[in-house]
């Protein structure tokens, strides 16, 4: 072992019970069930990070009673038929020696009646943020039915075999609705001062640990601080409620999350929060109670997950991410080789499935993530016959499928026409907070350079060359190229009009003036590349005809921290604005709707943001000169990275 992460690696005593790592796998929605019942693919996921090393493990979220259908492919805890599937998950997991628990919640007005068409549940008639849905105020024999609920789901996680289970008063719970004054308005016995608020909860862990018994493990996943400090839970209230709830032994440890109805972003932040933001909750609720208390915050770096443990600021870490990212992190960190852990960069893009296309929860960097089951990730066949691969393109997709191929047994050559690996992500990653997304193809190029992948850098490859090099196999993942701004006449301009890449290569005037954004996608290459010029001193416009700047942040919980970024750098929004025209240092066009001419002057700079094309040319040429070849990534059609790493990983699995 190595000794830098005995700590992180050290067993976890339980109620009893003994988890052999202090790294936990906490509860997320993940889109796997069938039937609303832990389902194959579960067994799969879970297994994964039980095989890897992951010493406690929080199963997907059960509602606890009919009134919370809070997504489609929610899990019902309060049916009796849940029991079997935690069965299949409950012996895989302990099969490889970890702890299991099911996570018992119910959403209360942070819910939706789309699916169940029923009134939502809450402490008092709060209105949904998202969705300005207005729930119902819970009456007595409600409230009663919700505590029985968590008692009869508890159960059933018992006699699925499960070691425990915990309850969440988390973000986005309805026992944190009743804790927080934000929520809950109430005069009768549950609202009011502390004592009231905190009633719900306690009757909740009582009635859970009486249905379960005293050997069973019992957690709280709790909210500490709702960053709303005009009313909601904040730091020393968080603490104070620990307190109270785990004064009488019947909670064994403390989930400490944060967020709330306002800050939703903030339960699992993306690349705009530094790593461990949220651990100093944890600190300040240990300092005050007996239970153990795990932290959490966008922790995916095995060094600081273990300084927190060996610094006393909690008693075991939430990796979640990480172990999504690399279920192995555990083992490998075990077997001395911490450099081979595939990167979590926080970047949100495939993990965030709470939309209406209701995605499997997946990872950008690890694709076999969700789909552990499905054959193309089960196994990875070695070749019988290596043969003589040439990976034209070393980003993402090109890294990707260079390792894999060469992992199978091939003999590959990766050319690269810069001088560097990486691709358009290197690019990416000079914009402000993103410089995480370089993490994926440092640890691309190393598990390359490991594989001994013969890597030729600063040739551009031809056809010719193709032919001269005579390869039994080519894949081609050159990428993409800018494309052209749709509608907009450009024309006689007198200042430079460039493209996002163009910009962060450096090729903007040196003096800074007006820049204007013209952004047609809305998603972080307009936002990086107007953060990227703010910061340089330039006056950043975003203009746009999307009904809001920034429209595609909302999928990566993104939107707000980027308007309250915006908002200090003096960046300036101008949505629902159509361009027509630009000329000299004048751009022309008119509002959306009611078509009124807009214009802007002493434009110093424009940056067109729209699609890119896919650079298909070679590909074409070696497909018409009778080649085997493939591609993969942006050169199929310009995507996001979790396509590009997809598409090179099948392309290294298929030659």
């Amino acid at each position: 072992m190595n000794n830098t992460f005995d700590k992180l690696l050290a067993p976890l005593q339980l109620r009893g019970k003994t988890a052999p790592s202090r790294i936990v796998f906490a509860a997320h929605q993940t889109n796997l069930s069938t039937n609303h019942r832990f389902a194959q693919r579960h067994v799969a996921y879970y297994a994964a990070r039980a095989a890897g090393g992951a010493g406690l493990i929080v199963l997907e979220g059960s509602v606890v009673h009919p009134s919370d259908w809070p997504y489609e492919y929610a899990i019902f805890g309060y049916d009796e038929q849940v029991v079997a599937g935690y069965q299949q998950v409950a012996a895989a997991v302990h099969a490889h020696g970890a702890l299991v628990l099911a996570h018992l919640t119910h959403s209360g007005m942070q819910g939706t009646s789309h699916y169940s068409q029923a009134p939502l549940w809450a402490p008092s008639p709060v209105p949904e943020v998202n969705s300005r849905e207005l729930p119902q105020e819970m009456e007595p024999a409600e409230i009663n039915a919700v505590v029985a609920g968590f008692a009869q789901a508890a159960q059933f996680a018992m006699a699925g075999g499960l070691n425990g289970v915990e309850i969440n008063a988390g973000q986005d719970g309805l026992i944190r609705q009743f804790l927080s004054p934000l929520t809950n308005m109430r005069g009768d016995e549950y609202g009011g001062e502390l004592d009231n608020r905190l009633r719900f909860a306690r009757e909740v862990i009582r009635a859970v640990r009486y249905a379960i018994g005293e050997q069973a493990i019992v957690g709280l996943r709790l909210s500490g601080d709702e960053h709303a400090p005009w009313a909601g839970i904040k730091p020393e209230d968080a603490a104070e409620i620990a307190r109270f709830l785990t004064s009488d032994g019947q909670i064994d440890f403390i989930s400490v999350t944060s967020g709330g109805i306002y800050t939703r972003h903030m339960t699992r932040a993306g690349l705009f929060a530094p790593p461990g933001h949220a651990a100093h909750l944890a600190a300040q609720i240990k300092t005050g109670v007996q239970a153990l208390v795990f932290a959490q915050g966008s922790i995916v770096d095995s060094l600081m997950a273990t300084g927190l443990l060996v610094e006393g600021q909690a008693d075991a870490i939430e990796m979640t991410r990480a172990l999504i990212a690399d279920p192995d992190l555990p083992r490998k960190l075990r077997a001395g080789q911490p450099d081979d852990i595939r990167p979590c960069i926080l970047s949100n893009q495939d993990n965030i499935i709470d939309m209406v296309q209701n995605p499997r929860l997946s990872c950008v960097n690890n694709p076999a993530a969700g789909y552990e089951s499905d054959p193309e990730f089960a196994t990875l066949p070695p070749v019988a016959k290596p043969r003589r691969v040439m990976v034209v393109g070393g980003g993402p997709a090109g890294l990707e499928a260079a390792r894999v191929a060469a992992l199978r047994g091939h003999h590959v050559t990766l050319y690269e026409q810069s001088d560097r690996l990486g691709g358009a992500l290197r690019i990416a990653a000079q914009t402000p907070g993103r410089d995480r997304l370089a993490l994926a193809v440092d640890w691309l190029e190393a598990q390359v350079r490991k594989q001994d992948v013969t890597i030729k850098l600063g040739v551009e490859v031809t056809p010719e060359l193709v032919q001269a090099e005579r390869p039994d196999a080519v894949i081609v993942a050159v990428g993409g190229v800018p494309g052209r701004y749709p509608f907009v006449q450009f024309d006689a301009a007198a200042m430079p009009i460039l493209d996002p890449r163009q910009v962060l290569r450096g090729e903007a005037p040196e003096q800074p003036g007006q820049a204007l954004i013209l952004d047609q996608i809305g998603d972080p290459v307009g936002m990086g590349v107007a953060e990227w010029l703010s910061d340089r001193g330039w006056q950043v416009m975003v203009v746009t005809a999307d009904m809001f700047v920034g429209q595609r942040l909302t999928a990566s919980q993104e939107l707000t921290p980027w308007n309250q970024r915006a908002a200090a750098k003096g960046i300036v929004f101008r949505p629902q604005i159509d361009v027509e025209r630009v000329t000299g240092r004048t751009v022309y066009g008119c509002d959306h709707f009611d078509r009124t001419p807009i214009q802007f002057d002493e434009v110093d700079l424009v940056v067109a943001v729209t699609f890119e094309q896919p650079d298909e040319g070679l590909y074409l040429a070696l497909k018409r000169a009778g080649q085997q070849v493939t591609r993969a990534g942006d050169c199929v059609a310009p995507r996001y990275m979790s396509q590009a790493i997809l598409e090179g990983y099948r392309a290294g699995r298929e030659i």
